[in-house]
């Protein structure tokens, strides 16, 4: 026996070591998080459909999934197709108005400033104020009823012209009628007068020169928002405003038609409601920092709680499976051809502390809207909701019928 014992022994050396190689090789398997479907069904849904698009998906602070696809500039402007990442800043547009709701709702919390305040008090003091102008809330512009209708008086919403300097000035100038003082009327200067105000709460002087004062108000609003928004989220960019260096990210039609795509540019003179531009990667980090109910890095539960509440710079969807938060955005250019170019996105906080966010830098001829469409969805924000309805609900158990999502959209306009 006692010559056997050395074979026996490494004998049991080898299968020691077999069974550790083993183990090394073969883990036991990680549970997939359920919410993973979500993310396979964006991203087969989207892919390989000839247009850019980023998305990413966070379960309440922790990245879960992501999907890319498309081009973010085309051989026509550069000499090679250059492919969308998670890093490729798209226009996110309207999308900015949540942003801007942020950082005035945190300031005012700091400053002891109410909602229900009234603005005229944090204008600039050379303006002339115009008929009832006094009635306006910051409550009014953050939810668009301030009674501000446009330079046209026609509630078309305005952009470049509306929101520089000059043109908020002249909106106050105008004033508003009484009757049309907490009615609704989706106007981007509701959201580009923050850029005036932030500025003001937070102790900025203005001089009467419109000049200085434009470039120091828009300074002070990019400083806050950078400081107390996006450092908060750990967001780390510089010039949130411009489009990408040396290559822009444009904006194309769908089909694509091979012609030049649109670069949207410089928005520093005009931002407040729209005109910030990130990637699918900072964007859901930022969104699901607002949003999700166990991070209190940016914002708190109260200030939460009242976006959301409220519709301050957001809005909602009511769904069998649960309440939905959001807001979309809408840049173009030649909506009135049959070919428009331009972005869709979207930010949403879904039920189980989920956030998505999607970027689009293609619309759909005919209308300009997100490139995709069904019998299940019209547009970008109806397309989620449908991705996150077959994610918990594949069989429409829960529907007694074929819905169009788009129906359960408190405002199913585009924005």
């Amino acid at each position: 026996m006692k010559r056997y014992l050395p074979l026996i022994l490494s004998l049991c050396l080898f299968l020691a070591g077999v069974l550790a190689c083993k183990k090394d090789k073969d883990p036991d398997p990680v549970d997939e998080d359920p919410a993973m479907k979500f993310v396979r069904i964006l991203d087969d849904s989207l892919k390989d459909k000839g247009f850019g698009y980023s998305f990413a998906v966070y379960k309440k602070d922790q990245l879960i999934g992501s999907g890319v696809g498309g081009y973010y500039a085309r051989q026509v402007e550069v000499q090679e197709d250059k492919p969308v990442t998670l890093d490729t800043k798209m226009q996110i547009a309207s999308m900015t108005k949540t942003i801007t709701a942020a950082a005035f709702l945190k300031l005012a919390k700091e400053k002891g400033i109410k909602t229900t305040d009234k603005i005229i008090d944090y204008l600039p003091r050379t303006w002339v104020k115009g008929p009832n102008i006094d009635l306006i809330t910051f409550k009014d512009l953050l939810t668009h009823t301030s009674g501000i209708i446009g330079m046209g008086e026609n509630c078309r919403n305005g952009a470049y012209t509306e929101n520089v300097w000059y043109g908020l000035k002249l909106l106050i100038q105008m004033g508003i009628r009484k009757e049309n003082h907490g009615s609704s009327c989706y106007q981007n200067a509701n959201f580009g007068l923050f850029r005036v105000l932030i500025p003001a709460i937070n102790g900025l002087q203005f001089s009467g020169n419109d000049e200085n004062d434009a470039l120091f108000a828009l300074r002070a609003y990019e400083e806050y928002v950078q400081k107390n928004v996006f450092q908060k989220a750990g967001i780390v960019t510089d010039e949130f405003l411009t489009n990408s260096f040396p290559t822009p990210t444009f904006g194309y039609d769908f089909p694509y038609s091979g012609e030049f795509g649109f670069d949207p540019g410089d928005f520093s003179t005009t931002t407040g409601g729209y005109g910030i531009y990130l990637s699918a990667s900072q964007g859901v980090k930022l969104y699901a920092a607002l949003f999700s109910t166990e991070n209190n890095t940016v914002i708190t539960q109260d200030i939460r709680d009242e976006i959301i509440t409220n519709g301050l710079g957001s809005y909602s969807a009511v769904m069998p499976e649960g309440k939905f938060s959001y807001h979309d955005g809408w840049w173009y250019s030649g909506i009135t051809v049959l070919n428009p170019k331009g972005f869709r996105s979207v930010w949403m906080h879904c039920p189980e502390d989920i956030t998505v966010v999607l970027f689009t830098n293609a619309l759909r001829n005919g209308d300009g809207l997100f490139p995709l469409r069904s019998e299940f969805y019209q547009d970008i924000t109806s397309y989620v909701l449908w991705a996150f309805s077959q994610y918990k609900d594949p069989n429409r158990g829960k529907r007694a019928r074929r819905v169009n999502f788009h129906d359960y959209l408190e405002h199913p306009e585009p924005h």
